[in-house]
């Protein structure tokens, strides 16, 4: 279940009264992934497509590159057992992850081109302005778990005119972001026309789930951090961020959002 029930009681301050109520509070459960039969990662996430964010997650975090790399994902209540077609150092790809963020997020070293250059995302695809407000609309309109519980972040993956693949919502932003792009793998869609489109702030570690994904655009409702900025310009991702009432801000290759 995607929230529950719990009794609360509520202080209102201003007329000093105390009420009992029953309100739903958002999901949340830990998930146990092995790869090739060992131990990968713990993800605390919302109970619902779990093999969509098995993928995203593998695939973000460039465990895999496409559904051609996993042989068989096999999903129980509280464990995820993932067999790769090749084995993978999970140690040394972890290591090369935490040098790239690190790099990314110094306010005194630049990001070094040879460290980011494989992820760089060629993308001929534009969007109109408006049409990123209208998926902005269509992210809020289909969050049902944050309207009751105010507890998820909401991710969806979308045309450039506006067409909706797939969407999702989690405790974890982060989780989000995974189950779309999980989604996206598994259907076989060209990333490299789509938009990604999500609730959180754009921090280092987001924007490159998106260049693993090879997705050109990231909009957010949220602002971006100087990491997730340094990322965007390097990996040539449009990195747009306060998509909210009647403007944008675009912080990096602005050629593909006209007006």
């Amino acid at each position: 279940m995607p929230a529950n029930r719990i009794k609360l009681r509520r202080y209102n301050v201003s007329d000093k009264s105390i009420t009992e109520l029953d309100d739903l509070v958002a999901s949340d459960q830990a998930i146990c992934v092995f790869v090739n039969d060992e131990f990968y990662r713990t993800l605390i996430a919302t109970p619902t497509m779990i093999e969509e964010l098995v993928v995203g997650h593998l695939l973000s975090e460039g465990v895999v590159r496409s559904m051609d790399d996993i042989m068989s994902i096999e999903v129980s209540s509280t464990r995820v057992n993932v067999e790769l077609k090749e084995n993978v150092n999970l140690n040394k790809l972890n290591i090369n992850r935490l040098i790239l963020i690190s790099t990314a997020c110094s306010a005194l070293t630049p990001v070094r081109e040879n460290q980011l250059n494989h992820l760089f995302v060629p993308s001929g695809i534009s969007v109109e302005a408006s049409r990123i407000l209208e998926m902005v609309k269509e992210l809020n309109r289909r969050g049902e778990i944050f309207r009751t519980t105010g507890g998820t972040h909401s991710a969806m993956l979308c045309s450039t005119a506006g067409e909706v693949h797939v969407f999702s919502e989690d405790v974890g932003r982060h989780n989000a972001i995974d189950k779309v792009l999980g989604y996206g793998v598994i259907k076989h869609l060209d990333m490299s026309e789509c938009i990604l489109v999500n609730s959180g702030r754009q921090s280092s570690d987001m924007v490159l789930k998106a260049a693993h994904a090879g997705l050109p655009i990231v909009a957010s409702i949220a602002g971006p951090l100087n990491s997730g900025i340094n990322i965007a310009k390097s990996t040539g991702i449009t990195l747009i961020g306060f998509a909210r009432g009647r403007r944008i801000n675009v912080y990096t290759h602005h050629e593909r959002v006209i007006m």
